[in-house]
């Protein structure tokens, strides 16, 4: 009944929230906080490319650690964590690789990335639960 919120196609939907809720939703938020684009142009498209990279990771460890049950099945504060985890992954790789930079500046952005990645992490586990919810399950023959 809900094998399409598993493997391929569930990571695809995953990859599209990521994108769309990092795009949009802290696009969103950080053109309200910066309206004349003092420090980034265009927040939507710049918050993207992460949301389009941390959906990946995110599908690919919810692929691995739910243990075949579905998107739908996995709780919220596990989904919460697994989206904390992929933040701080994200917030790793904007440490230059070659100077091995470990500034205040780098702490803070893997703690803010790790924190957006809870939030996503929590709204897509939310999201398949609901979906999971309002799916009237198919009589059996």
């Amino acid at each position: 009944m809900n094998k399409w919120m598993s493997g391929i196609r569930g990571g695809a939907l995953v990859v599209v929230l990521w994108v769309v809720g990092w795009g949009l939703g802290f696009g969103g938020v950080a053109e309200l906080l910066d309206p004349d684009g003092r420090v980034q142009d265009v927040w939507p498209t710049v918050l993207a490319i992460p949301g389009f990279i941390g959906g990946v990771l995110f599908a690919l460890l919810l692929t691995f650690a739910a243990g075949g049950r579905t998107f739908g099945e996995i709780s919220l504060i596990r989904s919460a964590l697994w989206g904390a985890v992929t933040g701080v992954i994200l917030g790793l790789l904007t440490i230059p690789a070659q100077v091995g930079d470990v500034s205040p500046g780098a702490a803070g952005m893997t703690a803010l990335l790790a924190g957006l990645g809870t939030v996503a992490g929590f709204g897509t586990g939310a999201f398949f639960r609901l979906i999971n919810r309002r799916r009237v399950p198919t009589p059996s023959s």
